[in-house]
């Protein structure tokens, strides 16, 4: 969990978007701005922060794992979510189009798959508990 915070906190400040290398030496490159081409937070970057501490805070103070869990998946599925949206807005940006991912973008992708994987992994064994725990009631 701990290195898919890192991971989101430091993607959403590096870029998300470059120029593509692969476009010719000749290539007409518009003088267009989306957020996210420059270093530092803009737009939804807080949104992502807020999220990722939300996930400390909850880690921190409370004792209710399913909760821990399920907001920590439920983070990192959103995150994943939103690094396709962005790169599915405008036709400029994709894989292969003028602007193509950078640094930033991926790291914000590999902190919500490892959130993802991280509140996944721990679900089963709390769920596994609460029925163990409702059987020795019962």
């Amino acid at each position: 969990m701990g290195a898919g915070v890192i991971a989101v906190s430091a993607g959403v400040y590096f870029p998300w978007l470059k120029t593509n290398p692969n476009l010719p030496s000749d290539a007409d490159i518009p003088a267009i701005y989306y957020f996210g081409m420059n270093a530092g937070l803009e737009a939804f970057d807080y949104t992502l922060l807020s999220l990722v501490g939300l996930i400390l805070v909850l880690h921190a103070v409370s004792s209710r794992k399913l909760l821990q869990s399920g907001f920590t998946l439920l983070t990192g599925v959103g995150t994943v979510v939103s690094c396709a949206l962005y790169l599915a807005g405008p036709s400029l940006t994709g894989f292969t189009a003028t602007f193509v991912p950078s640094l930033g973008w991926y790291l914000t992708v590999l902190g919500g798959v490892l959130l993802t994987v991280a509140g996944t992994l721990q679900l089963p064994a709390i769920i596994r508990r609460s029925e163990t725990a409702a059987t020795l009631i019962d």
